[in-house]
Parts: structure tokens; sequence; C-alpha cells
């Protein structure tokens, strides 16, 4: 996210006395405090006598350029404290009036989950008998354990025996793993037997991404 503060030290001084001015003038409205009101103020008159010599280039000293530097950034770091105290999250105060001041309004809007393009691979672990553990990763990503953005987990199908897939109305829907890893485990007579496996992620909102490649293991015993 952007800084609210400008960097540079023309817009910093405009946008500081548009700043302070706009506080004195809602303190009591916004029930801010007079002694931090008072401290905004000190260090606001620090900040413009330094600075007023500093740009004098026909008569300033090297350390007139350095106690602007000091002034600038105890300025600021008091302001970024007072902006987050009293004015960035207070309900007394409106967004349009955070807007006059040069700070960020938060959006109250959560942005949607995209639609899923990728698809979930997985590892199969069968070395616990009757078990099998599905090592999940994603298709983008195959050497990281993460889901993708706005993945709210990965939808299990299986079908048990039998031919491979060809088609998802072969298979069962088993469960929504919301992890890394996921765990199935089998009766003593599927022993023997191959699981084939579909995957495909889910977002947030409940839509889902194109399925896996096929998936086999056979249940040992």
């Amino acid at each position: 996210m952007p800084d609210y503060i400008p960097s540079n030290d023309i817009k910093f001084d405009m946008w500081q006395q548009n700043l302070l001015d706009i506080i004195k003038e809602n303190k009591v409205v916004w029930e801010l405090k007079t002694d931090r009101v008072a401290t905004l103020e000190s260090k606001q008159a620090v900040w413009n006598a330094a600075h007023s010599k500093a740009t004098n280039k026909n008569d300033r000293t090297l350390a007139d350029i350095m106690g602007k530097t000091t002034a600038l950034k105890d300025y600021k770091n008091e302001l970024r404290v007072f902006v987050s105290e009293y004015l960035a999250k207070s309900s007394l105060v409106a967004d349009s009036d955070r807007k006059l001041m040069g700070l960020t309004v938060r959006s109250t809007t959560r942005t949607a989950s995209p639609l899923p393009t990728t698809y979930p691979l997985a590892i199969v672990d069968f070395s616990v008998r009757m078990q099998h553990t599905l090592c999940l990763s994603d298709s983008a990503t195959p050497l990281r354990k993460a889901k993708p953005a706005g993945i709210i987990g990965c939808e299990v199908w299986v079908k048990i025996g039998g031919e491979p897939p060809k088609d998802a109305s072969e298979l069962s829907y088993t469960a929504i793993c919301t992890g890394n890893y996921y765990l199935a485990k089998y009766d003593g007579n599927q022993a023997g037997l191959t699981v084939y496996y579909w995957l495909r992620w889910v977002n947030t909102r409940g839509e889902r991404g194109p399925w896996s490649h096929t998936i086999s293991s056979m249940i040992v015993i």
C-alpha cells in the first residue's frame, strides 16, 4: 500500500500544513487530546524552522541540512503515531475528512477470490498399511506446499478398483481438504485394489477449478 506521507520535502510541507490546520479545526469534535495536538504543533514548529534554513541555498550549512533531516524524521514519526491513534480508525472522523487530510481510506469491501485456474498436484505416501497420505501442492508452484490465494481447500474425489475413470460421473466425493495433507484409510476387504484420485481447488466463494490429472495408488497390506 502506498505511503500516505509524501516523500518529497516540498509536497510534505504542504501536506503537513493542511493536516495540522484540519486537526486544529476539528480537535473538539474529534475529541483529540490537547497535549497530543500541542506536541504535534511543537514538532511542526521545529520542522518549519529547520526546513526554512535548509532551503535557503545561499546561506545554509551542512548542519542546517542535517538538522532538517533530523526534524523531518522526528516529525514524521510523531505524525504516524498520531494518525494511527486518533484519525485512521476513529468513528468520529469521516472518510471524507480523511481524504481531505490526504490519509489512507480503508476499503470496507473484501476483494473477491479469483476463480481457480490451476489444479492440485499430489504425491501419495502408502508407507503405512491400508492408508494413503496425499501430499498436496499446486500445479503453478509444485515445490511449495501453500495453496493458491483465495483457495479454501482441495476437493477429493475417488474411484476404488477397476479401470481408471474416464469421466467425473465414475467418481465419489470424499472431502474438502483444507490443509497440505489428506489422509485416506481403507478396510481390509479393499486391500490390493487401486484407488484413483481426482482433485480440484475450491475458492472461498465455492467456485471450483479444473480437475487434476488422475493420481493412483494401490491399497497396500
